[in-house]
């Protein structure tokens, strides 16, 4: 069976949530029509109607399949949680879609079991010079595995912030926290003022980002990705790579209490609300979330909001003050083994999402960051997304939040249940950090190791 690398575990809560609903998987990578058919591909992603980015993406839809006539183009739209259990259930399956949007952890799995289709012979083809005209050779082999295969093609570089609102901060006469302490301090300041210093889509599980910042302030990068991806993947319980250090950070910014009550009720579109209604002075995340700001509270809310960097831990030797969290860790990817109109379908699919005439309105309205060559208009462009380009520029060490870092099943057990479990008093922190230390254990297990 295909998949075999992804954890039973997962795989089978994954299949337990789909299976009641007897899912129809139309438009996959499956035989292809006779020469002058249509050739329909099936796109799955994160860009769901009513997102600032959605909309753009709902248009380029519409107007790819207007001038493909012999192409027609499927958009299988979810949240992004949703879109990772329903890929994986597909890829084991073997009916995955033909391309979909992906973070790097889980391509990672799939391209183990050959479920991807290789990107580098793609980009040395003469017939598609699209892709290193718009990209450089670093960008476009950032996903490159073990054995030089390519993963995904690149689609949108990220960038992480301490977004916050400077009305509230010069109301209070509060300092921007530089240091972990000071943050923590805020937190029952801004309590006594009726708002909480910072929100989060606790009901959709956004803790990744916050992880990552964590473990990259408390133990480094060198410790994150030796424990994430390297020889050290069995140790989250051992304190020299400084996963449980993390935790109890984390222990500390909800003692403190830094975030709203019944946080783990609150939809990531509700966080979003809270903190363009001022209920929240902080908001941590990555750079698309400005654009929805920006979309519910209009210019003259966005321009009230600034990025910081993630305050440095100063009882931390092993830490990495200045790592923020980022990069190319999101891009495209195609099914392995389509038939060959699928195949080129979904190539010229891709290419177009890479297009700079796509991303120049998108980069104009502030709504998400390029990582490859093209010439907008910066003028309307808001401070904070001018910051978050500039941060991405001037950025020295950039480690990728854990959903896109570590295996699927540890971020799982990180954002699903021991940081949520740590919010709601069901672990304390070493119980927490057992949690996870059971997913890796059972991850390498099915890897046979």
């Amino acid at each position: 069976m295909k998949g075999k690398s992804l954890t039973k575990g997962f795989l089978t809560v994954c299949l337990l949530l789909f299976a009641a609903g007897g899912l129809a998987f139309a438009g996959g990578a499956g035989e292809g029509g006779a020469e002058g058919d249509v050739v329909e591909i099936r796109h799955m992603s994160p860009h769901t109607a009513g997102a600032g980015f959605g909309e753009y993406f709902a248009a380029h839809v519409e107007k790819f399949n207007a001038e493909h006539p012999n192409i027609h183009v499927i958009h299988d739209a979810l949240p992004s949680g949703d879109l990772r259990t329903k890929i994986t259930v597909e890829m084991a399956s073997g009916n995955p879609p033909n391309t979909s949007w992906l973070v790097l952890s889980y391509a990672r799995e799939f391209m183990k079991d050959d479920l991807l289709m290789d990107w580098a012979p793609v980009f040395e083809d003469p017939a598609h010079p699209e892709f290193k005209e718009r990209f450089s050779d670093t960008i476009l082999y950032f996903s490159k595995d073990s054995k030089g295969r390519v993963m995904m093609a690149p689609f949108e570089v990220h960038m992480d912030g301490l977004f916050y609102n400077t009305e509230i901060f010069e109301k209070y006469g509060w300092k921007v926290p530089e240091t972990f302490d000071e943050f923590v301090a805020l937190g029952p300041k801004a309590r006594e003022k009726g708002i909480a210093l910072t929100v989060t889509g606790g009901k959709d599980v956004r803790f990744a980002w916050l992880a990552s910042a964590l473990m990259a302030r408390a133990a480094g990068v060198e410790n994150t990705n030796r424990l994430t991806i390297g020889d050290k993947v069995g140790e989250w319980d051992n304190p020299a790579y400084g996963f449980p250090q993390a935790m109890e950070k984390f222990a500390e910014m909800v003692k403190a209490g830094v975030y709203p009550d019944g946080v783990l009720g609150i939809s990531q579109n509700e966080a979003d609300q809270m903190f363009v209604r001022g209920e929240a002075a902080t908001y941590y995340e990555g750079q698309w979330r400005p654009g929805n700001w920006e979309s519910l509270g209009g210019k003259e809310f966005i321009q009230k909001i600034r990025r910081v960097d993630f305050p440095v831990m100063t009882d931390m030797p092993n830490g990495d003050p200045k790592a923020r969290v980022g990069g190319t860790i999101v891009g495209l990817i195609a099914a392995a083994d389509q038939p060959e109109r699928e195949r080129q379908a979904s190539i010229e699919w891709i290419k177009s999402l890479e297009d700079p005439e796509f991303w120049a309105p998108v980069l104009e309205d502030g709504r998400n960051l390029y990582p490859g060559k093209v010439e907008y208009d910066k003028s309307n462009v808001s401070e904070v997304m001018l910051q978050c380009a500039e941060a991405l520029l001037s950025a020295e060490m950039l480690i990728p939040s854990m959903d896109t870092l570590a295996p699927p099943a540890i971020d799982l057990a990180i954002k699903k249940t021991a940081m949520p479990g740590i919010i709601a008093g069901q672990y304390t922190v070493d119980q927490a950090v057992a949690e996870v230390q059971k997913a890796a254990d059972e991850y390498l297990k099915a890897q046979g190791q």
